[in-house]
């Protein structure tokens, strides 16, 4: 699976941070994208860490975007929330670090890799911004 349900509920969380001026708690962001309040707070944790959310303690706490919507990169929400580099298929991305030491036989590798970079550069491109669009179609 390319996209696990931890970066899809962090692209549906930050979808509707977008659309707030204002700082909303966890439990409010919960219900709204209907996600567990826990799983929702560990997400948002991990992306205040990398500033793509920024979080206020207190009364008026909560959490807001941190950049524009057009400032993040599908992909570094993906990075962020897997703690990963993007992965296609669970294979070696050099062949030195084939865990088998068959890269260099293997038949499929060199598609995989390929497969892997491509997608890899193609979601370079899309930004938050355009998961909104497209959420407008």
């Amino acid at each position: 699976m390319i996209f696990t349900r931890s970066t899809g509920y962090a692209l549906l969380a930050l979808s509707e941070l977008a659309t707030l001026d204002t700082a909303i708690d966890t439990n409010h962001l919960s219900e709204k994208i209907s996600v567990s309040k826990y799983f929702l707070a560990k997400l948002l944790q991990n992306l205040s860490k990398k500033e793509i959310v920024k979080s206020f303690k207190g009364v008026n706490g909560g959490f807001i975007l941190n950049k524009q919507p057009n400032e993040i990169k599908v992909i570094d929400i993906f990075k962020c929330v897997e703690d990963r580099e993007f992965l296609v298929y669970q294979c070696s991305q050099e062949e030195s670090d084939c865990p088998k030491n068959k890269a260099g036989v293997c038949s499929i590798w060199p598609f995989l890799n390929l497969l892997e970079d491509d997608i890899a550069k193609y979601l370079e491109k899309f930004t938050l911004e355009d998961v909104l669009r497209m959420r407008n179609c």
